[in-house]
Order: C-alpha cells, then structure tokens, then sequence
C-alpha cells in the first residue's frame, strides 16, 4: 500500500487519516501478517460481517421494529480484513477515536499456568495461555463446594434415629389401622408405600415451613446487630442441597419400618400365599379372614349364592354342579353352646357347603370337590374362621394344584367383597342362608367326610 500511493516510510512524510495527522514510520508484510495467528488459532487482524453491513431492512421487520417486537437476525461468519488494508496506529489515539480494546497479549515473567488461573479468577475472561505442551483455554465458571461436611455426620446419625424410633412407635402404634387396611383388600406393599408416602409428605412439608421460617428470620433480623455483615442468599444452592439432605434423611429413616409395617399386614394371595402340597389328593387350608358369630348366616349365604351363580356356566374360573349346604351343628346357636362347653374346635363338625367344581381351561376335565368350612377359631373361639378343603376326582394333579391357586384367589376376593356390602344387604343373604338351612335334611354323620 504505501509503495502504491508513494508513501516515504523513513519518518519523513505524513498523511491524514479521518482528519487525524500522522507521521508514517515504517510498513510491514501483509502477506506475512495475514500467515501470523494468534493462540487461539485466528489471525491478528480485525474483523468485519459483511452480510450485516450491506443487508437491508424489508418492510415486515421495519413495522415490527416501530411497533417493539424484538427482532431475531441471523449472525453470519466473520471476516478478517487482509493485513494489505491495515494501517496500524497508536492504541492511546485510536482509543481517543473510539476504537475498543479486543486483544491482549502479555508476556509474564512467573509461572504461566498460575498467572492465567489468577487473570481468570480476577477478570472472568477467557484466556488462551501458550504452554509447552500446547495452548491451554482457561475459563471461569460456576461451580459448587460443600465444606465442613465431617462436622454434620453426627448430628445426622441423631436425626436418622430420632425419625427411625419415631416412625417404629407409629407403626406398632397403628396396628388396628394396619388391620382395617388389609381387611379392604391392601396388599403388605401397598401398607409399607403408605408410610413412605407419609414420611415423604411430611419431608416436604418440614422442608417447605423451615424456608420460610429462614426468610421470616433474615427479614427480622436482618437490620439488626445480631446478624450484622451477614448477606442470606434466598436462591442459592446450597439451601436446595439442604432440603434434599432433610428429605433424604427422613426416607432413609423410614424403610425400615415400612417393612415393619408390611410384615404386619395380612399377606396378600399375589405375594405371599402358597397353596399347600395334595395330600392323597386333598388340599386343606384356612383362609386369612376371621369373621364373628353374627356374621356367620351373612358370609354363609354370600358363598351359598355365588357358588350357584356359577352353575352350568362355560366361562370364568370355574363352574359348579349342584351346591349342598351340611349341618354338623344345627344352627349356629348350637355352635356357640358347644364352645361354651369346652368343646375343642378340632372334635367339632361345623356347618360347611359342599359342591362339585369343573375348573378352567374346562378342556382339561379338572374336577375336584370343594367343601367351605366355619369352624371357631383354635386359641380364640369367639371368632369363626374358614376352612377349605379341595379333593381332585378328574385331571392332571400338577396342573389341578396350579390352577387351584387362582380359585383360592378369586374366592378370597369374594370375602373381601362382601365386607364391603351394605346392611340390607347381609340381612338378606342371612335370610336366604336361613331359609335354605331349613329345607336341608342332611344326616349329621355326613359332615364328617368327603363323599363322592
């Protein structure tokens, strides 16, 4: 350039630039110049957009500028000007011109690394740092650190057992409400995740008053000589970590008696329940379902009728034949004077129905009788409880034990459903069960045995 405008480089010509005079000194190599990059792999040069500098405003984006929207413009890439068109000038007067500082380069006489960590601390810039084995980026940016967290294991241990020996008085404490649970059909898991869901509820809620009683707390007393130089940052980190911390203490605390409180709990027939082994081709277990005395004709003619819905039915579980109602006692007043005379509950035979079962897939010809048993309770005869006995007469003995599982299941599920009916409702399976119990003429030496 300043051979073609015949400019003198030896300091003794001037020239004006922008209305500024300046003495020309000396050039340089453009092409040298354009070759020269900086550490972070661009060249020293300045830079231009030139699709912003010659890109025009259409009308739409001119509407919306004078109505306020905000307008998103696409940035395209940069361009170096070529060293050939650089004229360079003292950094104090282009300054003074409005020139902006972009770059800086420095040469430090201690250690390069720790020099470049203490210019990031210090200024929050990006900084490109030449080392010898290559050119490092140091850059600043937000990170966090927990300090002083050995001095807190003790107090959380404390806590994690103040919540624990809470939580396990509340469990034994709650043992009829556990009851009442199982008794409306809630299997041990869905007991234990009750007491989680509390303990979480109340985590949250502790957590939620505590933050707002820290806010109340900073308000009041932040004015005072009590927390003098103290600054609460309401949005830091470090109070989100708490919560967490406190939350997690309080589930850690609780599984423990979750589990207590599932043990509990009357197991459910998906869970815990295993059909006993065939002896001779019989099966004999007691169900999980106690029942008073009172309920006795109720219950009795709740099973009575659902066996006869299922009669001649080609779908669902099962199906029946004709359904027998068997008196050893005859009624249950006379079940209670036995108990009152001492009478053991394994000499006494008690009032049970009888019928013959088809089980599905009916392809299979499984076919076994059935008798349903109330007998008082071994140990405490003031409640009744429900014996059922399955001998096989036809089909295959594994699959006639597996699929026996699914009809003890069902018929526990009708046990539930009717502790769920209304009053009107047991007074007229009682009264059904009583009418019935008067047409049946059985001899009592019948209840003593399954007969084909």
């Amino acid at each position: 350039m300043a051979a073609a405008l015949g400019v003198a480089t030896d300091g003794s010509q001037k020239i004006t630039l922008w209305g500024y005079n300046f003495t020309v000194i000396g050039s340089f190599s453009g092409q040298r110049l354009d070759k020269a990059l900086d550490l972070d792999g661009e060249p020293l040069t300045p830079v231009t957009f030139p699709q912003e500098s010659g890109a025009e405003i259409t009308e739409v984006e001119q509407e919306a500028m004078e109505s306020g929207d905000d307008i998103r413009s696409f940035q395209s890439r940069y361009h170096h000007i070529p060293a050939a068109q650089i004229a360079i000038i003292p950094a104090s007067t282009l300054l003074t011109m409005g020139g902006k500082l972009k770059n800086l380069a420095v040469r430090p006489k201690s250690n390069i690394s720790d020099t470049a960590e203490k210019l990031v601390d210090r200024f929050s810039m990006a900084i490109f740092a030449g080392e010898k084995d290559g050119v490092w980026l140091y850059n600043q940016s937000d990170t966090i650190k927990y300090s002083g967290v050995p001095n807190i294991l003790i107090p959380l241990l404390i806590s994690i057992f103040i919540v624990l020996n809470t939580m396990i008085s509340s469990v034994y404490e709650r043992k009829n409400e556990i009851a009442i649970y199982t008794s409306v059909g809630l299997a041990p898991s869905h007991v234990s995740f009750l007491f989680v869901a509390e303990a979480l509820a109340l985590a949250i809620i502790s957590v939620v008053l505590g933050y707002l009683l820290a806010q109340v707390s900073a308000a009041l007393f932040a004015h005072t000589s009590l927390w003098a130089g103290l600054t609460v940052n309401y949005s830091s980190m470090a109070g989100v970590a708490a919560m967490l911390l406190v939350i997690g203490v309080v589930l850690l605390s609780v599984i423990y008696p979750s589990r207590v409180a599932a043990r509990i709990a009357i197991p459910d027939v998906n869970a815990n329940f295993n059909l006993p082994r065939a002896v001779d081709n019989k099966i004999t277990t007691t169900l999980p379902f106690f029942m008073k005395y009172d309920e006795h004709d109720s219950l009795a003619g709740f099973i009575f009728n659902y066996f006869l819905s299922h009669q001649d039915v080609s779908h669902g579980l099962f199906s029946t034949g004709p359904v027998d109602l068997i008196f050893s006692c005859c009624n249950i007043d006379e079940m209670r004077e036995m108990i009152r005379n001492h009478t053991s509950p394994h000499t006494m035979h008690c009032t049970y129905i009888r019928s013959k079962v088809w089980l599905a897939p009916f392809d299979f010809g499984i076919m076994q009788w059935v008798d349903i048993q109330f007998c008082p309770v071994e140990g405490d005869s003031s409640y009744l409880e429900i014996k059922v006995t399955m001998e096989r007469r036809s089909g295959e003995e594994q699959l006639w034990q597996r699929i026996n599982t699914s009809f003890l299941h069902d018929l526990r599920k009708q046990l539930l459903v009717w502790r769920s009916i209304d009053d009107s409702s047991h007074t007229h399976f009682a009264g059904e069960f009583r009418k019935i119990a008067e047409k049946s003429q059985v001899p009592d030496n019948q209840g003593e045995g399954l007969h084909d």
